[in-house]
C-alpha cells in the first residue's frame, strides 16, 4: 500500500531566505506510508532544520475529491509558548499549494529585506517585495499583487507582525485565519511578508472518487449534518453563540465554503454605507466575532480594523473592556498592535474537556466539540488534511469514511484507521520526531 500517489506530487521545496537560495528534495514514500501526512509529516520535515523553520504542508486528501479537503498545515515552533504548534489554513490554501507541484515547503533562515516565497508550476522562488511595514494587510496584498502578478493565494501578515505584537495573525487573503499561536510573528522574524501559491495543475485521483465523494455528501445530508449551513448555525454552538448571531441580524450575504466542502461555515455580512460604498467581510473566526461581539452594539468595523491589522480578533476580544465607545475600541486595538495588553492563557476559550495544551498545540481552532472528541477529531483532520472545522460539524463522520478515499480495499482501510490512530497519538504528543528523512541536501 502507498500514499504516495496520486495523493502526492512527490516534492519538498526549501527556501533559505539567509542566502536566498531555493531547492527541491524528493519525498520518500516509505515515510508518505509511515506519517500519512500534513501536520505529523511536518514535524518529521522540522526535525531536520533549525528550531526556527517554518514548515507549510499538505495532507494525502488536500485537494482530493473528499469532502473539505482544504487544509493546509503550518508547524512551527511558536515562539510564544517555545513548544511545537500546528495552523490549520483553510479556503484554498491547500489545493493551491498541492497543484503547485509542491506538497511541503520548507521556509529557514532570514531575509536582511523584506521578502515573499512564491509556489506555482513547480517552481519555488524567493522574490524581494516593497517595504510595507506598518501599512494594512489589503495594501499589502496590492503591493504584491504588482510585484508578483499571478498568484491565486497567499498567507500574508500585516502591521501587528510588524510590531512584534504576541498577537498577530498571520491571513489567508485578506480574511484572517485561526493563527492564534505565533505563525505570523515567526515569519515576521524572517522578514517574510507573504507565502505566494498558484496552483494550476492537479493529481490524477482514482476514477470512483467523485461518486464516493457524492456517497459521502448524501450519507451527510441523510444525518442531519448539513441541514444548517452558515456563520451563524455553527456560531450558535459556542457558550454566547447565540447573542454573537444576534448582533448580525440583517446584515448577513451568501455563504461561502472551502474547497470541496459541501456544508458551508462562513458567511459574508455588509455593513456601513448603503450602495457601492457599503463595505463587508467574510465571517471566518466564530470564536473571534464572539469575544468582539461582547464589545460594541456593532462590532463589524471592530474586526475589519482587526482583519487589516493582521491581529488576532479573539484576543483583541478578550482586552477590549465592555461598553467601550467605537473610537476608544479602535485605538484600543492599536494599542495591541502596538505590543500593550498581555492576555492570560488560561482565557482563551476551551470547550469542556479540552487541555489548554491542546488548544495552542492544535493552532487556535474553535472548538465546537469537547474533551477526547475534539482533539482527535481535530488532529486527524490536520493529518489528512481536510478542514477541522468541517470535521466538528459533521459529527456522523468517521476516520474510515475519509479513508475510503485512500483505498478501496477495506482490509487497506482497516490498517490505515490503526496507522492513523497511531499517528493521532504522536501528535497531541507534541513531539519532533528524532529520526530525520536522511536526504535532505
Amino acid at each position: 500500500m502507498s500514499l504516495y500517489q496520486p495523493f502526492f506530487n512527490g516534492k519538498v521545496g526549501v527556501a533559505d531566505l539567509t542566502t536566498l537560495s531555493v531547492y527541491t528534495l524528493d519525498l520518500p514514500r516509505e515515510i508518505c506510508g509511515e506519517h500519512i501526512g500534513g501536520a505529523t509529516l511536518n514535524a518529521r520535515l522540522l526535525s531536520e532544520y533549525e528550531s526556527d523553520t517554518l514548515i507549510l504542508g499538505t495532507g494525502p486528501l488536500t485537494g482530493s475529491f473528499a469532502p473539505a479537503s482544504s487544509l493546509l498545515v503550518g508547524t512551527f515552533r511558536s515562539p510564544r509558548w517555545d513548544h511545537l504548534c500546528h495552523v490549520p489554513f483553510m479556503l484554498r490554501s491547500g489545493p493551491e499549494m498541492k497543484f503547485s507541484g509542491l506538497d511541503f515547503l520548507v521556509i529557514r533562515g532570514s531575509a536582511k529585506q523584506p521578502c515573499a516565497v512564491s509556489v506555482g508550476r513547480g517552481r519555488l522562488q524567493i522574490q524581494p517585495v516593497p517595504d510595507t511595514t506598518g501599512k494594512p494587510v489589503p495594501e499589502v496584498l496590492q503591493a504584491l499583487k504588482r510585484a508578483a502578478p499571478g498568484y491565486r493565494g497567499s498567507i500574508v501578515t500585516g502591521p501587528a507582525a510588524d510590531r512584534n505584537s504576541p498577537h498577530a495573525s498571520a491571513s489567508v487573503g485578506s480574511h484572517g485565519s485561526f493563527d492564534r499561536v505565533g505563525f505570523a510573528a515567526r515569519m515576521a522574524e524572517k522578514n517574510l511578508k507573504a507565502v505566494l501559491f498558484n496552483g494550476i495543475g492537479g493529481l490524477p485521483f482514482r476514477e470512483d472518487h467523485p461518486a464516493l465523494s457524492k456517497a459521502t455528501e448524501k450519507m451527510l445530508r441523510d444525518s442531519g449534518a448539513m441541514k444548517a449551513i452558515g456563520f451563524v448555525p455553527v456560531l450558535k454552538g459556542l457558550a454566547d453563540g447565540a447573542e454573537a448571531a444576534g448582533a448580525l441580524r440583517g446584515k448577513l450575504g451568501r455563504n461561502r465554503a472551502c474547497y470541496h466542502c459541501p456544508c458551508p461555515c462562513m458567511t459574508y455580512t455588509a455593513f456601513g454605507k448603503t450602495g457601492p460604498e457599503k463595505e463587508g467581510l467574510l465571517m471566518l473566526d466564530h470564536a473571534g466575532w464572539t469575544a468582539l461581539s461582547r464589545k460594541s452594539e456593532d462590532a463589524l468595523p471592530l474586526l475589519k480594523r482587526c482583519l487589516e491589522l493582521g491581529l488576532d480578533p479573539l484576543a483583541a476580544g478578550l482586552v477590549l473592556r465592555e461598553d467601550r465607545p467605537m473610537k476608544e475600541a479602535l485605538n484600543a486595538l492599536e494599542a495591541l498592535v502596538a505590543g500593550g495588553a498581555s492576555i492570560d492563557e488560561e482565557d482563551y476559550p476551551a470547550a469542556p474537556g479540552i487541555d489548554t495544551r491542546d488548544y495552542r498545540l492544535l493552532g487556535g481552532i474553535t472548538p465546537l466539540s469537547s474533551g477526547k472528541d475534539w482533539t482527535e477529531r481535530v488532529a486527524a483532520a490536520l493529518i489528512l488534511g481536510v478542514c477541522p472545522v468541517f470535521m466538528q460539524i459533521a459529527g456522523r463522520l468517521d476516520r474510515s469514511d475519509l479513508l475510503r478515499f485512500l483505498s478501496s480495499d477495506a482490509e487497506e482501510v482497516k490498517s490505515l484507521v490503526a496507522r492513523l490512530d497511531e499517528q493521532v497519538e504522536m501528535l497531541l504528543e507534541g513531539k519532533i520526531p528524532e529520526s530525520g528523512l536522511g536526504n535532505r541536501v
